[in-house]
């Protein structure tokens, strides 16, 4: 092997090697989503079939959330009240959900713990709110469900979970 051919596989290999080491650990954290007792939820939607799609949509959210986290790492979530964006308008036919009055921001209750290993690293509660949620709505794609709720629960992970470490 003629020495600018050697020197360019020296380099590849070593650049090769700096890229591998300094690549972030794979993200393949999980969730367990326990669901208190939602039908005293504050405002989980009208009727069992609503409540029960707020609870699809929330916690497959939270699930894909905790995937970012640390393989090996469990994100264990009890979630224990939902109060939706938006108030039912209980006189129209079709119960249409009303934004803007107040009050009728999203808040979400809950209690969880940040686990590896079966260790415990973090517990905490949190109530996750946005009183301004109408303010950052710029954008929202109105036929996503949930798109208030999912976007407290995506800015908890990113600013209280993933960043703060165990």
């Amino acid at each position: 092997m003629n020495p600018v051919a050697r020197h360019t596989t020296a380099a590849l290999l070593a650049l090769a090697l700096s890229v591998s080491l300094s690549a972030p650990a794979l993200a393949s954290g999980r969730a367990e989503v326990r669901w208190a007792e939602p039908s005293h939820f504050t405002d989980a939607g009208f009727g069992a079939r609503e409540i029960e799609r707020t609870q699809r949509v929330l916690g497959a959210h939270i699930e894909r959330l905790a995937e970012r986290l640390p393989d090996g790492q469990v994100l264990a979530v009890e979630v224990r009240d939902v109060d939706l964006a938006g108030e039912l308008e209980m006189f129209t036919a079709d119960q249409l959900r009303v934004l803007g009055r107040a009050p009728d921001r999203p808040r979400l209750d809950l209690r969880f713990e940040l686990r590896a290993g079966g260790e415990g690293l973090r517990p905490g509660e949190a109530v996750l709110t946005d009183l301004a949620y109408l303010a950052r709505g710029v954008g929202l794609r109105r036929r996503d469900p949930l798109e208030h709720e999912r976007r407290l629960l995506h800015r908890w992970v990113d600013e209280q979970i993933t960043t703060a470490g165990p």
